[in-house]
């Protein structure tokens, strides 16, 4: 082997290129040294692979949730599930058509909904039954679909029954349609109504508020709520007893007068009993005193236990006696 002096250093290799060794065999050395061994792989953690699974699967539930949600908004915007016609029963001085109208703002509000409101399994009944029952002549409301699968709604009206007239005034002034519980729901006239329907004229026992022909006062104010009905009731046996009662006029927050188609007034006090009223009344009445005076009674006062007083248009305020004295007077 021949040897090669360079700079003082020596080629082993004599000019040629190193044989690699043959196929499956490994050198015994290296002149670059050992080659140090690769670090085996570690396995994953359990908890890693668990973590890895439970974040796919959330992924996928997440992703055919969506998928589901779009296909039901989808669903619910198909027109054979969507409401196609409105029909109104019960309607009598509410125009149809106005109702028809209101329920279909309600349902296109103009806003986008994920979920159709027209849908006949969605559509928002309690609200719109509420919405309608805000109306002051409607007394109750239902709205329902004559089949599961029916695109039309039947909403079922039953409006208010005039009973009696409230009024700024007892003569003259603003009038208003009240029915049998009190509750002031339409002007006079109101689709139609005929004055000879309603009995009574009431005036007074609501806040004082300016009443206008525009205004909305006192449409959904309920005339002295406690009371009416001791008063309808002083009204029932004053009618019996042969009398004509017109109305009540409240006079403040604990009395109120009785108008009689004879021409006087009675006065009279919250709580006090109808019968023992009637029958006093009639003591009055039936005494010597005035017992022939009647048509020029101005009113006679029963809200003191033990006496009444009376007033003629013609002289000023009298007192008639107490029990004693009224049942002495009548005979």
């Amino acid at each position: 082997m021949q040897s090669k002096k360079s700079s003082g250093v020596i080629d082993l290799r004599g000019g040629r290129a190193p044989k690699s060794p043959p196929r499956g065999q490994v050198p015994l050395f290296s002149l670059q040294g050992p080659r140090a061994p690769e670090p085996p792989k570690r396995p994953m953690p359990l908890r890693a692979r668990r973590r890895r699974v439970r974040a796919v699967f959330a992924l996928a539930v997440l992703v055919l949730c969506g998928a589901i949600f779009y296909g039901v908004s989808w669903a619910s915007y198909l027109p054979q599930f969507n409401v196609s016609g409105i029909s109104v029963v019960g309607a009598k001085g509410m125009k149809e058509e106005h109702v028809k109208r209101f329920v279909e703002t309600v349902l296109d509000d103009g806003a986008y909904h994920v979920l159709s409101r027209r849908n006949i399994f969605l559509y928002p009944q309690v609200e719109l039954e509420k919405a309608i029952a805000s109306f002051h002549p409607v007394k109750s409301v239902h709205i329902s679909r004559p089949s599961v699968f029916a695109t039309d709604i039947v909403i079922t009206i039953e409006e208010r029954e005039p009973f009696a007239r409230w009024c700024t005034g007892i003569q003259q002034g603003y009038c208003y349609l009240m029915d049998a519980s009190g509750f002031i729901y339409a002007p006079m006239g109101w689709a139609g109504t005929a004055t000879s329907s309603t009995q009574y004229v009431f005036a007074g026992g609501l806040p004082a508020q300016e009443v206008t022909a525009t205004s909305t006062y006192p449409l959904g104010e309920s005339f002295v709520q406690a009371h009416l009905p001791g008063m309808l009731s002083l009204l029932k046996l004053l009618g019996q007893a042969g009398l004509t009662p017109l109305g009540a006029h409240v006079d403040n927050d604990q009395d109120f007068f009785v108008q009689l188609g004879e021409g006087f007034t009675i006065k009279a006090s919250y709580g006090a009993d109808a019968n023992t009223l009637v029958k006093n009344l009639q003591l009055v009445l039936s005494s010597d005193v005035l017992k022939d005076k009647r048509d020029k009674l101005e009113y006679i006062d029963l809200r003191f236990t033990n006496r009444a007083y009376y007033k003629l248009f013609s002289g000023g305020e009298s007192a008639f006696g107490g029990n004693g004295q009224a049942q002495q007077n009548a005979q």
